[in-house]
């Protein structure tokens, strides 16, 4: 999904900066395209070098408060089993670089792939999750921190409006506050694992790489790759594949479809403990979306509104609720 995300081109970087890049690459750049999916606020670029080779590249000043996920990001990327994220060229600290985290990757030359009902692209999408998930049970990065201590405090969202609910609130939701605040931690206690996980699997992160590498064909072979593993998180894998139930709703599924495509990925034992992680992810969306947009992307609560829906669809199939 394209957003209104204002990243820093290649061209505004200081000629120093430019040349600190181009001697790592070992070729000058000779035309770079600014990439407008994705969220985040650092650089992102797909360069042609001057040797006719072509690169992404992503990076953000040390100073910038997102900084530290850049930092994350190299770490996790740089770890990564050989075909589950995109391959790694060079990284750079920003001691060693002017002040600046570098990440340096592979084109992948796909498309994201479509999450729409009998699309190949779903079936890609479920496909690459599950082998991450089992290939990085035990997490192959240090220092990860557990998923629950970190995003287990942003899935409170039904707490926080409860306590003054905005207008324009979705009004079954409204009339439920109190009952979605007592289940929205109930996946707490089911959380712990030793698991890599992306938390992050939405279709801007996902590209489809061609096993014939054309980028035309979006039908041919081929596979996913799962991008921008921006968080050094582990925990129960059956947190992403949780995640990405809201994503195939957003392409089209119903969330019993939604359901039924991830069927073989991991679940926890206990329905509740699914049916409280919804409760909690379709929090955190809600509450995001009635939030004042950030100056640097107007279109972001847009995106966040649109997945609320989504997620709130799967929780009331969930519920039963009526």
């Amino acid at each position: 999904m394209s957003t209104a995300t204002v990243r820093p081109a290649w061209g505004s970087l200081s000629p120093e900066v430019r040349a600190h890049v181009e001697r790592e690459l070992g070729a000058e750049v000779a035309r770079a395209r600014s990439c407008g999916d994705g969220f985040s606020p650092g650089l992102a670029s797909r360069l042609l070098l001057a040797d006719g080779r072509r690169v992404f590249l992503k990076g953000i000043h040390a100073a910038h408060p997102w900084a530290p996920r850049y930092a994350d990001e190299i770490a996790v990327t740089t770890a990564l089993p050989a075909g589950i994220g995109p391959r790694v060229w060079w990284t750079a600290a920003p001691e060693e670089s002017g002040g600046w985290w570098w990440l340096c990757l592979e084109d992948v030359p796909g498309t994201h792939p479509v999450l729409a009902p009998g699309a190949a692209g779903t079936e890609r999408a479920v496909a690459a999750v599950e082998t991450a998930l089992r290939r990085l049970t035990p997490s192959p990065v240090g220092g990860t921190r557990p998923a629950v201590r970190v995003v287990g405090p942003w899935l409170t969202g039904w707490s926080a409006l409860r306590t003054a609910p905005p207008a324009g609130l979705d009004p079954w939701a409204r009339r439920r506050l109190d009952r979605l605040a007592a289940i929205e931690r109930d996946w707490w206690p089911a959380s712990h694992g030793d698991t890599l996980l992306h938390w992050d699997l939405h279709t801007a992160n996902m590209l489809h790489r061609p096993a014939d590498g054309r980028v035309a064909d979006g039908s041919a072979g081929g596979e996913v790759v799962l991008v921008d593993w921006s968080y050094r998180l582990h925990g129960a894998a059956w947190i992403d594949a949780a995640v990405l139930v809201p994503q195939l709703i957003l392409g089209g599924h119903t969330p019993a479809q939604a359901e039924q495509a991830t069927a073989r990925l991991p679940r926890p034992a206990d329905p509740a403990v699914l049916t409280g992680f919804a409760a909690g992810l379709a929090g955190l969306w809600t509450a995001c979306s009635h939030r004042p947009p950030p100056a640097a992307d107007p279109s972001l609560r847009a995106h966040h509104a649109r997945t609320a829906d989504a997620t709130l669809s799967w929780l009331r199939h969930r519920t039963g609720w009526s």
